[in-house]
């Protein structure tokens, strides 16, 4: 990886707005909202805060990775950014090396700055260690195949414009079936419930907050679809590859230069 591809990058996120308004702001002041709009409903107030932490958390890498690395790319791609980087000498394995760190850097310091605020703001219940672990460890796992997802949307779309609304319409659909937007995923009607279920979304949101104080937690269900998530990331990426390679899509203007 290079140093000054790793800088590139975090320039790149620090300037956009979609990445600074979506994930930063967007998930501390619906956390804010929830909490003020449901709190007079529920006896508990520390259980619904830290259910509303968890489940927000988890938007910071669909809007940071999903939709900000997305569009990111595809600017690249559009003007041929991503081609000249090439020329000059970087593998495209480096380029997404590059990318992959730079916005795991810049995602953990938006994960702390939502934590110190959130934290202060409501009464966050403090976790087990066994929680801790396992929230890091799924949220980055988890960071890492959204990334995966985001990036082969791009190279298979190419295009902001339609990266932007593929991303955007995937991102409140994560959303709403993982319950994160006013109603549980067990109200939503059963077809779409099953659906949410495939998720490992489901999973965290609905089942972690009893962990989080030192309950149990069953960890197969969200184990396999991980994993299932991960594989239909890798496919689409594998696809987006091969498309590529068949010349089925179009990566941007060449530029005069270019043999």
């Amino acid at each position: 990886m290079s140093w000054k591809l790793f800088k590139y990058e975090i320039v790149n996120l620090t300037s956009s707005v979609i990445t600074i308004i979506f994930g930063f702001i967007f998930p501390i002041g619906m956390v804010l909202l929830f909490s003020f709009a449901f709190g007079g409903e529920v006896t508990d107030t520390s259980a619904l805060h830290t259910q509303l932490f968890i489940q927000f958390a988890l938007t910071i890498p669909l809007a940071i990775l999903l939709i900000g690395h997305a569009v990111n790319y595809a600017s690249e791609l559009e003007s041929g950014a991503a081609l000249r980087f090439k020329l000059f000498g970087h593998s495209e394995r480096s380029l997404l090396v590059s990318k992959m760190l730079a916005n795991l850097f810049f995602l953990t310091i938006s994960l702390a700055i939502y934590t110190i605020v959130v934290s202060l703001a409501l009464q966050v219940n403090a976790p087990s260690v066994g929680a801790v672990f396992t929230f890091l460890g799924f949220y980055y796992i988890f960071s890492a195949i959204v990334f995966v997802l985001g990036h082969a949307i791009a190279t298979i779309f190419g295009q902001v414009g339609k990266v932007m609304g593929t991303t955007m319409t995937l991102y409140f659909l994560l959303m709403i079936l993982g319950g994160m937007m006013g109603v549980q995923p067990d109200n939503l009607p059963d077809g779409v419930r099953h659906i949410s279920m495939g998720l490992p979304l489901y999973w965290i949101t609905m089942y972690l907050n009893d962990f989080w104080v030192g309950g149990s937690f069953n960890f197969v269900p969200l184990i396999i679809t991980t994993l299932g998530l991960a594989v239909l990331s890798i496919g689409l990426f594998g696809l987006a590859l091969w498309l590529r390679k068949k010349g089925k899509i179009k990566q941007g203007a060449k530029p005069a230069y270019y043999d």
